[in-house]
């Protein structure tokens, strides 16, 4: 009977917790517009097509926490002021390279020489990119200008180290699928 009652109570705490993640919404929130949700056109497979390396999405509390509790108001309305231009998406890659590659890698994978003793390893940004939140302005500024302190992740937070211009065109650069602009 006790093995019973253990089986039942075990599927009725599996059966709740699925019901609770389909009932969820995807996408329709602040600057995700309508669709499929913030999986991006592979479903959130990443660029590598799988969830192994160059395809994983990486950990991050920090997606779940802006989907179902939004963003402080400091930055609900931010929006990359920076032309979508060459010299914006080169900047933006002196930056990364300055201040992101190490931790997250030269491809953003989350695969830099910094990154194999951090635990949670750092966000794969080439998956991130591909994605309706990655593309989302005042999520991807929150999330470099003040890093990860408050989700206990290493990532530092640059809004007192880097000028904001600085900030946005990284965040052009991650945007644009972080191209390798020396070779064009």
């Amino acid at each position: 009977m006790r093995n019973y009652l253990l089986a039942a109570g075990v599927a009725g705490a599996l059966f709740g917790s699925a019901a609770f993640v389909l009932a969820q919404p995807m996408g329709g929130g602040p600057g995700w517009g309508g669709g499929p949700g913030m999986m991006g056109p592979r479903g959130g497979m990443g660029p590598g097509g799988g969830m192994g390396p160059g395809g994983g999405m990486g950990y991050s509390p920090r997606r779940p926490y802006a989907m179902h509790g939004g963003l402080p108001d400091a930055y609900a309305r931010a929006a990359n002021p920076l032309p979508r231009n060459r010299a914006t998406i080169e900047r933006g890659a002196r930056v990364y390279a300055a201040n992101c590659a190490s931790c997250h890698g030269k491809t953003g994978r989350g695969d830099g020489e910094a990154a194999k003793d951090l635990n949670p390893p750092p966000a794969n940004l080439a998956w991130l990119a591909d994605t309706r939140v990655g593309q989302w302005d005042p999520y991807m500024f929150w999330t470099v200008s003040e890093g990860g302190a408050q989700f206990n992740t290493a990532m530092p937070a640059f809004k007192e180290t880097l000028p904001k211009e600085d900030i946005w065109s990284a965040i052009a650069y991650i945007q644009a699928q972080l191209p390798d602009v020396a070779n064009k």
